[in-house]
């Protein structure tokens, strides 16, 4: 117990600045990070729904990434930040690359000016960066990008003005998710809904795809803070095991005690409801969930990426799909999405 109480005294709090903290992945970011006793602010905005973090022991700083100034104060006295913000929707390219990429610019640019002592910038990116495999393969960190969406296109070019800015001066680590989902998600909830009124949907045709929990994203995080193994390196995030829809909808009505029923959906049908889609979100002037780049993801037949080098980096072993759908579900249930 004495070797215990002293490890405790000796560890390091650090001061973490993450934006996006407000959102899905951002909040569990944060409630992990405050859990390992770390200081966090927090970015937000003044129209930011703070429902996930407002009963939590943050720091919040008011402001917007496009303003430099705003940065360079809130900047200089950090250890780390974590750069979660961004868009997965929006209605045209042009607003994904000023979003993903402008403020990714922008922050790298401030870090370099007002506080190159930065121990680590750490950045989320995604698994579409990567594009789909071409076989059921993993794809390794060395292979050559290929988004199929402008979603993703954007996240690499992120990546690139990351490694562009900072190499060699300031430490960052990239990490590429898989398809996240866990409690809070609104978008893998359609899934978990459909098992929940007892319907599997499956696609006619067999693909392979990965997940990844969302804890397991914010533990990855936390493991890369004082990790120089992570220093300037990409991590794919993913259970490890690649599963089909199919797959997916039996693991979650199992693991939940649902029965279901099998529901085959032929490709067109999510192109047309993608079609219908992207009709109404001009109609409303709003992006919406399901769109035809969305659908030209879904329909890719591997989406499958080697995360073993995670796994051994950051000492991370990925929950599977079995014990994560029922924490999720049961969370659902609990908090009235069903």
């Amino acid at each position: 117990m004495g070797f215990c109480n002293k490890c405790c005294a000796e560890k390091i709090v650090l001061t973490v600045l993450v934006t996006g903290a407000n959102g899905f992945v951002g909040s569990h970011i944060v409630e992990t990070l405050l859990e390992e006793k770390h200081r966090v602010l927090c970015v937000i905005r003044k129209t930011s729904n703070l429902k996930w973090i407002k009963n939590l022991p943050l720091d919040y700083i008011c402001g917007d990434l496009n303003n430099k100034s705003f940065l360079e104060t809130n900047i200089k006295n950090v250890d780390v930040v974590v750069h979660c913000a961004g868009i997965v929707r929006a209605m045209d390219r042009e607003k994904y690359f000023e979003t993903n990429v402008g403020h990714t610019k922008t922050l790298c640019e401030v870090i370099l000016k007002n506080n190159c002592n930065l121990k680590k910038f750490i950045f989320i990116s995604s698994q579409a960066a990567m594009g789909p495999s071409k076989s059921d393969c993993a794809r390794r960190i060395t292979d050559r990008e290929n988004p199929v969406s402008d979603y993703g296109l954007s996240k690499l070019a992120a990546e690139l003005e990351i490694r562009k800015i900072l190499q060699g001066k300031v430490p960052y680590t990239i990490l590429r998710p898989a398809c996240v989902y866990g409690p809070r998600d609104k978008d893998i909830f359609i899934f978990f809904n459909l098992v929940h009124k007892h319907i599997r949907p499956v696609t006619i045709r067999e693909r392979l795809l990965q997940l990844v929990y969302v804890k397991d994203v914010a533990k990855a995080v936390v493991a890369c803070l004082e990790n120089e193994k992570s220093n300037n390196n990409i991590y794919y995030l993913a259970d490890s095991i690649a599963y089909t829809w199919a797959d997916i909808g039996k693991t979650i009505s199992s693991s939940v005690g649902v029965n279901t029923i099998q529901l085959p959906v032929p490709d067109f049908v999510f192109r047309l409801a993608a079609t219908v889609s992207e009709i109404f979100s001009y109609v409303k002037k709003k992006p919406v969930v399901l769109n035809k780049q969305k659908v030209a993801e879904m329909l890719q037949k591997y989406w499958i990426a080697d995360t073993q080098p995670a796994e051994i980096d950051l000492n991370i072993k990925f929950t599977c799909l079995e014990v994560a759908s029922k924490i999720t579900y049961n969370w659902y249930l609990e908090n009235g999405f069903f």
